[in-house]
């Protein structure tokens, strides 16, 4: 009696091989379509981005050491 084992490998093999080379047809064949060849011309990001605009370019500035500062002519920089 031959080994059970070496006779169901290549049935294996092959049953592989047809599952492959039938995939490979089923996709090239464009049943299925890829979902990455979608050329979308304006997505919902880039419709955001474009009506979006800068929401801190009206507020007034807020530092107030900006106007306040006692020192900032008095120290000079030795190494400038």
């Amino acid at each position: 009696m031959p080994n059970k084992g070496f006779a169901v490998l290549p049935i294996i093999i092959v049953i592989a091989l047809i599952i492959g080379v039938g995939g490979y047809f089923l996709i090239t064949s464009g049943k299925i379509p890829n979902p990455l060849n979608k050329n979308t011309t304006t997505s919902l990001g880039g419709q955001i981005y474009q009506q979006t605009q800068n929401s801190v370019s009206g507020l007034p500035e807020t530092n107030p050491f900006s106007k306040v500062n006692p020192f900032k002519g008095v120290y000079k920089n030795p190494f400038q």
